[in-house]
């Protein structure tokens, strides 16, 4: 697509076409055209900028959210059937203790304690509960949705209001549903790209792809052969979620179980009972975590080392990492072949946000404790940033 001309350059352009063809030399004529000529470039901008917005709206690569008038949903519903998955509420069990026959009425709030995973947020008891005095367990949802309200096993919460009889004090005793952040829109976005790319071919790596992206919380996954045997099949399972440096986590088993279930079984049940199968009868499955691989880097004589220039390297390398990934041969486009990490590339990554006054005299890249040069990811490998030492 041509880039779209300024305001200054449709003016001068719009400007000389009339002086040349109407032979304008007259200062005062030349004033009032240059009035005119702004008034109708301003409006010819527009016009640019529209036709360019419904050329971005016809394809999804670069198609925006309806919300900003864009047609990203509605492709989306064409080619996956449904829109970005929202953000899911969480599901616990809670043990309570207090003296039987005191009742937890429904609609009852629990507020997590400042030393939970999530502390301040409340939970709401659905049904009403009659403790027996022993071994209480209630069931009890997040009153709001996405990961932060998220709660690991062993954290207190606080009833909001005096029950007689009962504890204040509760705990988390099972997880039964993860809360889970809303679809990221990239993610979505690249689901779309694999629908349209990657064609289904009744059991292939591509399918265990597209079959997979049914899951919510899933980035992607990695199809494996296991050593050579057909009957096995391994699915390295990537998720969306990040650790608070911004790095991949390990694969939560939760989120293993969701993908190998829509592997199983198509979960859209607007489809005949008999349309939903998917796995190949034949095929074993096993469901496994991404393999984490440490990347560290250590930098020597950097110039200017406020800390700013630190963080936008490290912050730069480690966007730089996401993107490098295994390559699956029959899933992959070969032309977004991306699975070897160079130790040239990824210090022109971090060169690239310094100033031309700053520079740094050395750079070495250690992968899984040893330095290299290059590095391939495969396997359900990814990088991740673990250190940079700047010396």
């Amino acid at each position: 697509m041509r880039p779209i001309p300024t305001l200054s350059e449709l003016q001068t352009a719009l400007s000389n076409d009339f002086k040349s063809k109407l032979n304008i030399y007259s200062d005062s004529l030349k004033k009032t055209l240059d009035a005119f000529t702004a008034v109708i470039s301003a409006k010819t901008k527009l016009l640019y900028l529209f036709l360019s917005d419904v050329q971005n709206n016809i394809f999804p690569d670069t198609a925006d959210l309806e919300q900003n008038g864009g047609t990203l949903e509605r492709i989306g519903r064409i080619y996956l059937n449904r829109n970005p998955r929202p953000a899911t509420v969480g599901v616990f069990e809670f043990s309570v203790t207090g003296v039987a026959g005191s009742v937890l009425r429904s609609g009852l709030t629990f507020l997590s304690n400042e030393d939970a995973k999530s502390p301040g947020q409340l939970y709401v008891l659905d049904a009403e509960y009659t403790l027996t005095g022993t071994d209480d367990i209630i069931e009890v949802r997040s009153l709001g949705s996405g990961v932060e309200f998220a709660l690991d096993v062993n954290d207190n919460l606080t009833i909001t209001e005096p029950v007689l009889g009962v504890n204040q004090t509760v705990s988390v005793s099972t997880i039964l549903e993860e809360p889970l952040a809303g679809e990221d829109i990239e993610v979505y976005r690249q689901a779309i790209l694999d629908a349209i790319q990657l064609e289904p071919q009744g059991g292939s790596k591509t399918d265990y792809r597209l079959w997979a992206s049914d899951a919510q919380g899933v980035r992607k996954v990695y199809p494996y052969v296991k050593n050579g045997d057909a009957g096995i099949v391994q699915i390295y399972v990537e998720g969306t979620e990040l650790d608070t440096d911004g790095n991949p986590k390990v694969t939560s088993n939760s989120l293993l179980n969701d993908v190998e279930d829509v592997i199983e079984f198509d979960p859209d049940e607007s489809k005949p009972l008999n349309e939903r199968g998917r796995k190949p009868i034949q095929a074993t499955l096993e469901m496994l975590s991404i393999d984490l691989v440490p990347v560290d880097v250590t930098i020597t004589g950097l110039s200017n080392d406020i800390q700013s220039v630190k963080d936008a390297i490290t912050q730069n390398m480690r966007a730089y990492l996401s993107d490098i990934r295994p390559y699956i041969a029959g899933a992959d486009l070969p032309r977004s072949k991306n699975d070897i990490l160079y130790e040239a590339r990824l210090q022109s990554v971090a060169t690239d946000v310094l100033e031309s006054s700053n520079f740094f005299t050395n750079f070495v890249m250690n992968v899984d404790g040893n330095s290299v040069s290059s590095y391939q990811f495969e396997l359900g490998a990814v990088p991740i940033l673990n250190n940079v030492t700047f010396n």
